[in-house]
């Protein structure tokens, strides 16, 4: 049985997945792009948590919009793109805030 994983993509658009490759890597988050050849994943990361050391939030950490001196704004999901041909299994997963 051979998957259509566009369809399975489009129907799962802006959901939380997994996807395991073929040559056997696993990667989750939710997806965000799908074209011809290509599902972008949009993978979440706490790269935010690393600099807050265990302190409690300030405004400025979760500030999203501008620039002030000393500040850099952060990317809190990372892009991956994955051809068709290189998946192996996609499914959902539960997300909990």
């Amino acid at each position: 049985m051979d998957t259509n994983y566009q369809q399975v993509s489009w129907s799962c658009m802006n959901k939380y997945v997994g996807i395991m490759t073929t040559d056997g890597q696993a990667h989750d988050g939710f997806i965000a792009h799908v074209d011809q050849d290509y599902v972008s994943l949009a993978i979440p990361t706490n790269e935010m948590m690393g600099h807050m050391n265990g302190m409690p939030a300030q405004n400025s950490t979760y500030r999203q919009f501008g620039f002030h001196p000393g500040f850099f704004p952060r990317r809190r999901f990372i892009q991956r793109r994955i051809p068709f041909g290189g998946i192996a299994a996609l499914y959902l997963l539960p997300f909990f805030i």
